[in-house]
């Protein structure tokens, strides 16, 4: 009798370290599951997160010329610029300008422009008679805007060969301080890029350009400075701007 009692007790007791067992192994595999769910929702809350942050940005301003009829507040530049460079779009003779009434014009044009199809863009045309005359078109921004950390970007086409360039500028603070980009040649038929970094740009005359407080921007189309033989064709010139944008 005392051996089948000691028997029944170590079966017993197998039995109970058997039960032990199971229940540890379950728990474990029950942790274990419980943590790979977490882990996989955490790596995919943090993704989403990046995506987010990762988006396009919405530019800081935005002219694309697509609405009929509107320049989007952009007009020409009257300037009466007394230096060798004359202005075209200045409304005296004494500046250079044209005499004949063929002062320069700025539309909306649609059914042209950079988009496929082209959307609208602005056609500017301009009599353009010699070497070192100008056009410029301007926008003003009331109040200034906070272009810091931008780059204007715009596109510039003329549509028949034409011996000049284009450029953006910029004037801002309260003096109105101006900065442009380098020059660029057109060519027939393409649309140019144009690219003006605000947080390096430099003043006119040495002054400190303030990009968190933008008050007017602009396009600058300009012909050549005079070479040895060379001859500036004089004729009326069209040009086509498209995607004035700071991102």
């Amino acid at each position: 009798m005392k051996n089948s009692g000691a028997r029944t007790s170590v079966i017993m007791g197998l039995g109970a370290a058997a039960l032990l067992l199971t229940s540890v192994a379950c728990s474990s595999s029950a942790d274990t599951t419980g943590a790979a769910g977490s882990s996989g929702g955490g790596s995919t809350g943090t993704a989403g997160s990046s995506g987010g942050a990762g988006g396009a940005k919405a530019p800081a301003l935005s002219y694309t010329f697509d609405t009929a009829g509107s320049t989007q507040g952009f007009n020409i530049q009257t300037y009466i610029d007394t230096s060798a460079y004359k202005n075209l779009g200045a409304l005296a003779a004494d500046a250079g300008a044209p005499t004949d009434g063929s002062y320069p014009t700025l539309v909306q044009a649609d059914g042209v422009g950079q988009g496929t199809p082209a959307s609208g863009a602005l056609q500017l045309t301009a009599k353009f008679t010699d070497f070192q005359q100008y056009v410029e078109v301007k926008v003003g921004l009331s109040p200034p805007k906070d272009l810091s950390g931008t780059t204007l970007h715009a596109a510039v086409e003329v549509a028949s060969t034409f011996l000049g360039g284009a450029f953006i500028y910029a004037k801002a603070g309260g003096t109105y301080v101006y900065a442009s980009s380098t020059g660029t040649g057109l060519t027939n038929g393409v649309f140019t890029p144009l690219s003006f970094n605000l947080d390096t740009a430099q003043g006119a005359g040495g002054a400190a350009f303030d990009p968190t407080m933008v008050q007017e921007l602009g396009i600058h189309i300009y012909s050549d400075g005079a070479f040895d033989g060379g001859t500036f064709t004089p004729a009326e010139y069209t040009f086509y701007i498209d995607n004035v944008v700071a991102k």
